[in-house]
């Protein structure tokens, strides 16, 4: 009975931080990511909008080159982080995932220029 309790607590610890990793809430089953890029010209920001924005579960997406950061956020169970990190690479470009916080300040710096 002591190690099903434990097992119990150690799965819903492990939920916890994952959730927090990818931001995923919890109400919803959306996730958010977000990945810095090697985009250096408007036709790559269309490109990988394009090709984001078909793919299965993404709700919400925003590709900016003057930061070369990629924000989506998809539908849990529909898609994943690492299959959107693929497709990215696929397209020719970097997917290095970086932190909401990282995501924030490339965007508040790029606004004050």
């Amino acid at each position: 009975m002591k190690k099903s309790i434990q097992l119990i607590l150690v799965c819903f610890v492990a939920m916890v931080f994952a959730t927090e990793a990818f931001g995923q809430d919890a109400k919803t089953g959306l996730v958010t990511v977000y990945y810095k890029s090697s985009m250096d010209c408007l036709d790559c920001e269309v490109t990988l909008t394009n090709f984001l924005k078909f793919e299965k579960g993404v709700k919400d997406l925003k590709v900016d080159l003057k930061t070369n950061t990629i924000k989506v956020v998809y539908k849990a169970g529909k898609n994943s982080t690492e299959n959107l990190e693929k497709g990215i690479k696929k397209q020719g470009y970097e997917a290095n995932s970086i932190t909401e916080k990282e995501y924030k300040t490339l965007i508040e710096e790029a606004a004050k220029k």
